[in-house]
């Protein structure tokens, strides 16, 4: 009988030293623990961790409890015992996390796992694992605060913060974009932002967006949004993409923009100002120039159709030597509201010297230009301008010529100005086509 109690002492010895040599082995510590039917707590098992990450032997806390429990956070003792008496209740795996504050003087968050089981005595008996969650606790802390100061900052700064996917479509709109383009947050999650620029600039932002994406690069540009009440916002954006560091594709599209629709407003009135005659409304010499040679560059390589009409006011310094410059003044102001109000969108008009005007009419032939210059002379023929009581009127004569194949811009101007000489000679107040 001695002899079998000695071997089960002597086995039990050996299985407590192959435990141990185990648990040395783990980043935390294996215990047991029992609650009794009194409500005490007891441990009856502790490995040899114990020491490391709590500052007590394992035997000091199996033989008196109160040296690990007394080390427990006072802001966390509640919790504890509240997660404890439920997981008895209904057998069900305790997990907890809790702070203990370490003999060293230190604060160390520690997680608790153990599973439960109901003993005959009717206590509870949990078999677990503690480990050290410091680190990760201070990491997480760490992040809800860079999270939190992050969601402050975007939630409170003035220019639209856009997330889109490498499709296009958003993910994520700062509280911003109700100021600056009128939708809620939510109205543009889920949806590719390029439907809300111009069908004209779409293609182009799209294209320059992926090919800055795919080198890298950040891209900066303006571009036209639509606002929830239909009118388009001038934005400067900022597009940076966000590369895999696993295949260098780009998945994330950050764009940061502002509203620059004053300032766009304003260069634009500077443009028109610096290249718009401000009497008639055409375009000064210059800007007519520079347009009808693009128009001619556009035409050569696309072989369209390209007319051009000069024209100016007859007898012209007959009305200022006899009415003055006032009156000649207000004769032009009519003509270029006539021509305002006659031409079509993409025909460009412009005062090339003091009475003498020009048209490009792109993609219209010598025919259809006819046809215009003759509807524009009957229109000026019937006006009639007051000025301090008396009634002037005024005829203009026109010249036309349609682009030859490889014609350049002198050549084509000299055409129309010989349609328009011979108008001249013909008796004014007519149409005539160059040669």
């Amino acid at each position: 009988m001695n002899m079998n109690m000695n071997a089960q002492a002597t086995e039990n010895l050996e299985l407590l030293r192959r435990f141990e040599r185990l648990s040395e082995q783990l980043p935390g510590t294996l215990y047991q623990c029992r609650l009794a039917p009194d409500g005490s707590l007891d441990f009856p098992l502790v490995s040899a961790r114990m020491r490391s990450m709590f500052g007590i032997d394992a035997e000091e806390v199996m033989r008196d409890p109160q040296r690990f429990l007394s080390g427990i956070h006072t802001d966390d003792i509640d919790a504890m015992w509240r997660s404890l008496q439920r997981s008895a209740l209904k057998l069900e795996v305790w997990y907890h996390e809790f702070r203990y504050c370490h003999p060293q003087g230190d604060t160390r968050w520690v997680r608790g796992h153990a599973t439960p089981q109901r003993e005959r005595d009717g206590s509870v008996l949990w078999h677990g694992f503690c480990e050290d969650i410091t680190q990760y606790k201070r990491s997480q802390l760490a992040l809800r605060e860079s999270e939190r100061r992050y969601r402050f900052i975007v939630e409170n700064v003035s220019d639209l913060i856009v997330l889109m996917d490498a499709d296009g479509t958003c993910r994520f709109a700062s509280p911003s974009v109700s100021e600056v383009l009128g939708y809620v947050p939510e109205a543009l999650e889920a949806h590719e932002l390029v439907g809300l620029m111009p069908p004209d600039d779409a293609p182009r932002v799209q294209r320059l967006l992926h090919e800055a994406a795919c080198r890298g690069e950040t891209l900066r540009l303006e571009v036209r949004v639509r606002h929830a009440k239909g009118h388009y916002v001038w934005l400067e954006a900022s597009c940076s993409p966000y590369l895999s560091p696993l295949n260098g594709r780009y998945e994330w599209l950050l764009a940061v923009a502002r509203d620059i629709t004053d300032r766009k407003r304003r260069d634009m009135r500077l443009h028109e100002l610096s290249t718009t005659d401000s009497l008639t409304g055409a375009l000064n010499r210059a800007a007519f120039m520079g347009c009808l040679e693009s128009s001619l560059e556009s035409a050569n390589h696309t072989n369209g159709r390209l007319s051009v009409v000069l024209f100016d006011v007859d007898h012209f310094k007959a009305t200022n030597d006899s009415w003055g410059h006032a009156a000649g003044d207000l004769v032009l102001a009519c003509l270029g509201e006539v021509c305002r109000t006659t031409l079509r969108s993409n025909d460009i008009f412009g005062r090339i010297g003091g009475e003498e005007f020009a048209l490009i009419l792109n993609g219209q032939s010598l025919q259809e230009a006819l046809v215009l210059a003759e509807r524009l002379r009957c229109k000026f023929e019937q006006v009639r301008v007051e000025f301090h009581g008396h009634w002037l009127n005024f005829t203009v004569s026109f010249g036309i010529a349609e682009r030859r194949r490889g014609e350049s811009m002198k050549g084509l101007l000299h055409r129309a100005d010989m349609g328009l000489y011979a108008a001249k000679r013909l008796g004014r107040n007519r149409v005539q086509q160059a040669s």
